[in-house]
């Protein structure tokens, strides 16, 4: 390998401390460009180009812009949504430098204006109308700059954006507008918000000169295609449509129902109801046969209304109808039918005196019916929580398929270059061979990861079951929701009482407890002995048929009545005795049952509160980790490019950015998902969800 000489000190020196200086210029802000150009054109009429507002530079091996670039893209968006700018259209114009082929330029400067305008549209803090927005590719056309130089490439791989005075006119006139070429170091002749804030150096887009054969394929057998269809969805949206179609939650929703049918045929212990008896016998009446054997009829038709009343007693009334008749008697009966309306009334002096076992059963249901509606809540928060981990899960496989392609692409560029090096006779077949294996692997790492990614998206379906997102569909969820990256402070204290007031574990328990008291009670009660009185009178009508009874009913000295009590006391009672002190342990069980439930919440919040106080730590740790490995990668790409090192310890540091970037968006979505978490160990829906008016909820009470 050659040694560096004096010139290639010379030339890192350059990309160290010249680069960073030039790009560190102050700019005017995005809406400042456009402010005069408003007011050169405040009275025409008319379609009106406004001009190149901002630039963006890309490293070779990116197509997202960078996080440096989002203050200004959001002032940009603001100063767009005003009343006077709300209709301006945007033009993105996107370029590459020269290296590689003319077809992977276009489409690498397509990519990375269509990536911008996905970031202008899906992020909350931006939110652009989509159609607001054309973007368009270029390729290694109109350079600003000498694709000669490490620097000029750097400028060329850029997105502009351009602002018109309306979407028809973007259309209309970024078509007619050609960017003109510009002289290496010349300015350029509109304002452009380029560097704002340093940009880090990068790689070209690809080597010039000869091009090594392409990496054949590592992975086992064709990739699957991915579906032509895509729906973005939102995080509310995905837990509204988990709500109202998960599979758990409509399995568990009949349970709650369950119980209230179970309160109705309780509560209907205190229904009235009616009741008719009839029976017709013959029986032998010897007394009345002395020479022949009389046979006795005897008929009784009874029908009337019960009612249970709320004293543990019972009336009832009826209409009492006998016939009764001698066969082969010597004599005949002036008196064969009997019409008697009755009244009944039984009432309990002792042992459910007032229908306690009736109330009691009916407050234990009341209390059943709380305990189902808890379980069903506790199961939504639950499925909700499992949805918000698996969007940000789906989330974080994005990101991660994007960091694997971006590590492959890199390690592909070595391997590329390290081709047309030992053609050129300054690099050794080992470099290249290094270069090839690290390819392979990264490779290998990608495939993982969309295999991963398959498999969270078809978690998530499961739990949506919703409408085409479904696990047989084969469309693909695109999360568009931004995840928190600014840690929010939770008073613990605070968290504790919402939980302790709204988790379900804790309202169950105390319902328990309820349950527990009401058995107790009545326990303690069931160990008195019965003593019931019941009274019983008959208005009777006598006669030797029918009609005549009905005529001769009126209250006289030959109506029925019967009064009397009713006494039992089991010896020693142990029966009672034992039930009740077995109600009194289980209701000190479920009173200990809180105590303990309550300090499981405590634990619960504390665990994810925790995990929040650190999350900014470790998204802050982890974020200087990724810069700093980057600006690893370029200054190792910079010492590789000018000879001074083999490609070793650049694939290395390409490694350690792909790592730290995994561990940054990780810690993000860590973050996100604890906040899940915190919702649902408060036992609170999250901001805009609710249980009531889901379509499962009217569907089955129909």
């Amino acid at each position: 390998m050659k040694r560096p000489t004096t010139q290639s000190i010379v030339a890192v020196f350059l990309v160290f401390v010249l680069v960073p200086v030039a790009g560190g210029q102050s700019d005017p802000s995005p809406p400042g460009v456009w402010k005069t150009q408003e007011m050169a054109h405040s009275d025409v009429q008319g379609d009106i180009y406004l001009g190149r507002v901002m630039t963006l530079i890309y490293p070779a091996y990116r197509v997202a812009a960078a996080d440096m670039y989002l203050p200004d893209l959001i002032q940009l968006a603001d100063a767009l949504k005003t009343e006077r700018r709300k209709n301006y259209g945007i033009v993105l114009k996107g370029f590459t430098d020269n290296s590689g082929s003319p077809e992977g330029n276009l489409e690498i400067s397509r990519t990375r204006a269509e990536a911008l305008k996905q970031l202008l549209v899906t992020n909350p803090a931006m939110a652009i109308q989509r159609d607001r927005i054309v973007a368009e590719g270029y390729g290694a056309s109109n350079p600003v700059a000498t694709n000669d130089t490490f620097e000029g490439r750097q400028k060329n791989r850029r997105v502009e954006i351009h602002i018109y005075s309306s979407p028809a006119a973007a259309r209309r006139l970024s078509d007619d507008l050609d960017v003109t070429r510009i002289d290496p170091g010349a300015q350029p002749s509109e304002p452009v918000l380029s560097g704002t804030r340093s940009m880090p150096s990068s790689v070209p887009e690809s080597s010039p000169g000869p091009q090594p054969a392409p990496l054949p394929e590592a992975s086992p057998g064709p990739e699957p295609a991915l579906p032509a269809d895509t729906v973005p969805l939102s995080l509310i949206d995905a837990i509204q449509y988990g709500m109202e179609g998960n599979q758990d939650i409509r399995v568990v929703s009949f349970t709650p129902r369950q119980t209230r049918e179970e309160l109705a045929g309780t509560e209907s212990v205190f229904d009235a109801e009616v009741f008719a008896d009839s029976a017709f016998r013959r029986d032998p009446n010897l007394q009345s046969s002395v020479t022949t054997i009389v046979t006795e009829d005897d008929g009784l038709v009874q029908t009337g209304i019960r009612k249970p009343l709320g004293t543990g007693g019972s009336i009832s009334t009826a209409l009492e109808m006998r016939y009764g008749n001698l066969n082969n008697a010597d004599f005949d009966r002036v008196y064969r039918y009997t019409f008697a309306p009755t009244l009944e009334i039984r009432q309990p002096l002792l042992k459910n005196v007032g229908g306690r076992e009736q109330r009691a059963a009916i407050t234990i249901a009341n209390y059943q019916v709380s305990i189902s509606d808890e379980a069903f809540r506790e199961k939504v928060l639950e499925t909700v929580t499992r949805i918000s981990r698996a969007y940000w899960q789906l989330f974080l496989l994005i990101e991660l398929v994007k960091i694997d392609e971006q590590n492959f692409d890199m390690a592909e560029e070595v391997y590329r270059r390290e081709s047309v090096r030992v053609a050129e006779g300054i690099s050794q077949q080992l470099d290249v061979e290094r270069a090839r294996s690290n390819a392979h692997r990264r490779r290998g790492n990608l495939v993982k990861t969309k295999e991963r990614f398959r498999v969270t998206l078809d978690q998530l379906k499961l739990l949506l079951n919703w409408s085409n997102l479904t696990i047989d569909s084969t469309v693909d969820i695109v999360p568009i929701d931004t995840p928190q990256t600014m840690v929010k402070d939770v008073d613990e204290q605070e968290a504790i009482d919402i939980a302790l007031k709204h988790r379900p574990e804790i309202e169950r328990a105390r319902q328990r407890l309820e349950i527990r008291k009401v058995e107790e009670t009545l326990s303690r009660h069931l160990r008195l002995p019965t003593l019931d009185v019941f009274g019983r009178y008959a208005v009777s009508g006598y006669g030797r048929d029918f009609s005549s009874a009905v005529d001769d009913t009126g209250i006289n000295d030959n109506d029925a009545w019967a009064a009397g009590l009713n006494f039992a006391y089991p010896l020693g009672n142990r029966s009672a005795q034992a039930r009740y002190r077995k109600k009194s342990l289980e209701r000190h069980q479920a009173s200990a049952q809180i105590k303990r439930v309550q300090n499981k919440v405590k634990q619960d919040v504390k665990e994810v509160l925790l995990a929040i106080m650190f999350a900014k730590g470790e998204i802050d740790s982890t974020k200087v980790a990724k810069d700093s490995a980057a600006r690893v990668v370029e200054g190792e790409f910079a010492r590789f490019e000018i000879g001074q090192t083999t490609n070793e310890e650049l694939l290395r540091a390409q490694d350690l950015l792909a790592a730290n970037s995994r561990n940054f968006v990780r810690a993000v979505i860590n973050y996100n998902i604890a906040l899940a978490e915190l919702s649902r160990v408060q036992g609170v829906l999250p901001d805009g969800v609710s249980i009531e008016g889901s379509t499962w909820e009217t569907n089955d009470r129909q």
